[in-house]
């Protein structure tokens, strides 16, 4: 959603280990919010389903019995 480089506090975390950044494409991102829009019932924002898109991909990688958390902010009911 962001490029890390143009926001200096996160270049900085990424720099020093704090967080990791996965990039995901538009194609994905909207298939991640169709996908929460239809299984949870919440029309995500556009921006939102980045995350969405990200929260999917380590849910398939977790364990039986790992949680993935997400932030989930904005609704897209504004964007339609």
């Amino acid at each position: 959603l962001r490029y890390h480089a143009m926001a200096p506090l996160i270049s900085h975390l990424k720099e020093i280990g704090e967080l990791e950044a996965e990039s995901v494409t538009q194609k994905e991102a909207f298939e991640a919010g169709s996908l929460f829009a239809k299984t949870e019932g919440i029309l995500p924002a556009p921006e939102a389903n980045h995350a969405i898109a990200q929260a999917i991909r380590e849910a398939k990688k977790a364990s039986s019995g790992q949680v993935v958390l997400f932030n989930l902010c904005g609704h897209g009911h504004f964007d339609m």
